[in-house]
This record gives C-alpha cells, sequence and structure tokens, in this order.
C-alpha cells in the first residue's frame, strides 16, 4: 500500500506559477487553471507556502497507477477542497481541507484508489455543484514526466 502524503502547498508570499506546465481541467461545466504536479518533489510539495491561489485555479497532482494515497496542509496557509479522481477521472472522493491541518485525508486507512488529485481554493467544488460520481476533463501533455510515488 503506497502512501504518500503530499502536502496540499509550495513556501511564502507566492502563488503556484510554471506557464509553461498549466493546463485546464473541467468538470461539471467549470473549468480550473492547473498547474501540474507530477514529480516526486512536486507532489511533496504541492501548494505549500501560498497564500494567494485564484479564484479558478488550482493544481493537478498525477501519478503512474492506481493507489490509495493520504493528504495533508502542512505549511498550507489556504484553506482548500481536494477531489480524488481514479484513472477514468471520476470523482472518487471530495473534502475541505483548513490551512495548516496535519489531518490526513481521507481520514483512516481506507483511502479510495486515486490517480489524480486535484487541489482549489475551499468551496469551489461545492460553489460549482461537483459530487462525488462526476467525471473530469483534461488532458495529462504527452511530454509530462511522471514519477513513482516518493520512496
Amino acid at each position: 500500500m503506497a502512501t504518500v502524503l503530499a502536502a496540499a502547498a509550495c513556501g511564502g508570499d507566492k502563488s503556484p506559477t510554471t506557464p509553461a506546465s498549466q493546463n485546464t481541467v473541467t468538470i461539471n461545466n467549470a473549468t480550473v487553471n492547473v498547474t501540474w504536479a507530477a514529480t516526486c518533489a512536486a507532489r511533496s510539495t504541492g501548494l505549500m507556502g501560498v497564500t494567494n491561489l485564484g479564484t479558478n485555479s488550482g493544481m493537478l497532482f498525477v501519478f503512474v497507477n492506481d493507489a490509495p494515497r493520504w493528504f495533508w496542509m502542512k505549511d498550507t496557509p489556504t484553506p482548500l477542497s481536494i477531489a480524488f479522481f481514479d484513472a477514468s477521472r471520476k470523482v472518487v472522493y471530495l473534502a475541505d481541507m483548513p490551512a495548516n491541518s496535519l489531518t490526513v485525508y481521507p481520514p483512516g486507512l481506507n483511502a479510495p484508489l486515486l490517480r489524480y488529485a486535484l487541489e482549489v481554493n475551499q468551496g469551489w467544488f461545492a460553489a460549482h455543484g461537483v459530487t462525488l460520481g462526476m467525471t473530469a476533463t483534461f488532458t495529462v501533455p504527452s511530454s509530462l514526466t511522471i514519477e513513482p510515488d516518493c520512496p
């Protein structure tokens, strides 16, 4: 069982900006601009330290396989919502995560299998009517390097 504590966040007063690796995710007719987190380092850092995440912005965590994974909000000053997606991009888990929390999401040992996780400003999914079972649309760039889970 792979355990990934991908901290939901990136250091100091900054916004995540990597224009070369930006893309969009659409779900329930709502679109969010995403920065990719596909390397061990990017997934481990996540949105740590980000204090200003754009209104329709987020980070899409990409993994090489389906596995149970867990996230937390260590050193993340911005409250976030998270959605886990399986390989078919179907929402299998949703949660609101308070800023700087060490609580692990999902709680307990029975995490759903996930291939992708999308972090956005807290309340974004609820405001756009996103619920379990909905399917997101996005294309992972063929040039994106997707590393295995961190050791």
